[in-house]
């Protein structure tokens, strides 16, 4: 029996490419603001069932670099997603929805989120990183924008 990628797996393909990551962590009450310069690349894993999503950055003067499979469960109705990286590993249950006219890509695992708006052309996306805080509240931690390499 082979089994076809669906239209959960086919809305993945707005992901894919390489992007130029720039952007801003927010100044906490122990660290500074710091610049993000990144490239994060997607790229579809055999079958077309799942991205490969890997990070090259720079985070003030820390190098970060991981991997990270993307892909669609039924038991969740959710994408999941599973990262390792330099900065540690992490989980995540995800969506990609069309949110008034806007596609959308959200994200959160146990202690943070992000959601991010694609422009019209799906070139762009400007998003928000944040975080739980000891208090069990969602704090603003990163701002970013990601550019599709089109050349």
């Amino acid at each position: 029996m082979t089994h076809e990628p669906g239209p959960t797996e086919t809305r993945l393909a707005a992901l894919v490419g390489r992007w130029q990551t720039q952007g801003r962590t927010r100044e906490g009450a122990d660290s500074p603001s710091a610049a993000i310069d990144a490239v994060d690349t997607y790229e579809w894993l055999p079958g077309r069932f799942a991205l490969l999503h890997t990070v090259d950055a720079r985070v003030g003067e820390k190098h970060v670099e991981g991997a990270e499979i993307i892909g669609w469960d039924p038991a969740h109705d959710a994408y999941v997603t599973q990262y390792f990286g330099s900065d540690g590993p992490n989980a995540y249950e995800a969506s990609l929805a069309d949110e008034g006219g806007v596609l959308v890509w959200s994200m959160r695992s146990q202690t943070d989120r992000f959601t991010g708006r694609f422009s019209a052309d799906g070139n762009t996306v400007t998003g928000r990183w944040e975080q739980l805080d000891d208090q069990k509240t969602w704090q603003p931690w990163m701002d970013v924008t990601l550019t599709r390499d089109t050349s």
